[in-house]
């Protein structure tokens, strides 16, 4: 079962307890390294996506610092205009405003998927493929590919042949985004990212319509859950 809002509430109070409990204790100060993202979920038995979340907010703050392949590192104490109920507000609207966009996706997009199987064209297909063998590279080799996954998307809404798609999906493009920010994305979710595309291709290549609206909410799913760490639904 998913956790209640609750449950998530008292994740995010884990952390941030912890986080205040090494500093009053000394074994950790401005300038020091915070333990490893899986020790620290582990050792708290919160999951890393709600770890990932409470460290996005500290982020913003200025109190943490995320450096790629060199961990993250304190910058400055808890407290002051920074209280732990305000980083808590903080992180549940943002949680929220992530579930929201993905709950709207899944409204739209596969019945884009759908749209596309019956229209796309066999050069708009192929242009989709290569998007989808270099987001795969990029995630082999370790690089960012947010930009590989936002302009599959939009290949595909252009697949479907129709205006009003194409140009609403370019106009709320910039709040998409925001399920591909740097800080939701983990090896399991840029996987699941690029297993997706690959089914959503299969459907599209068959022509079968059916299939690609299913592989499209599929797709939807698995990164909801790569972002929060929820099991898959029975």
């Amino acid at each position: 079962m998913p956790a209640t809002k609750e449950e998530k509430k008292y994740a995010y109070r884990a952390i941030i307890d912890r986080i205040e409990s090494m500093i009053a204790d000394g074994e950790l100060a401005p300038g020091d390294r915070l333990p490893p993202e899986r020790k620290l979920a582990e050792s708290l038995g919160v999951s890393r996506g709600s770890l990932r979340q409470a460290f996005h907010i500290l982020a913003e703050r200025g109190i943490i610092e995320s450096r790629q392949g060199d961990g993250t590192y304190l910058l400055a104490p808890l407290g002051g205009g920074c209280s732990a109920e305000a980083i808590l507000d903080a992180i549940g609207e943002q949680s929220g405003f992530v579930h929201d966009i993905i709950e709207f996706r899944q409204m739209i997009e596969p019945l884009i998927a759908a749209l596309a199987a019956r229209r796309i064209t066999p050069e708009a297909l192929g242009r989709l493929k290569i998007v989808a063998c270099d987001q795969q590279r990029a995630v082999i080799a370790g690089r960012e590919e947010d930009s590989l996954d936002a302009e599959f998307h939009r290949l595909l809404a252009a697949g479907t042949g129709n205006q009003v798609v194409i140009q609403v999906m370019t106009t709320i493009q910039s709040i998409l985004n925001e399920s591909r920010s740097t800080w939701l994305q983990t090896s399991a979710r840029r996987h699941a990212s690029v297993e997706g595309h690959l089914r959503i291709i299969d459907a599209l290549e068959a022509g079968d319509a059916e299939a690609a609206g299913a592989a499209m909410h599929d797709h939807l799913a698995e990164i909801e859950r790569a972002i929060f760490d929820e099991p898959p639904t029975e």
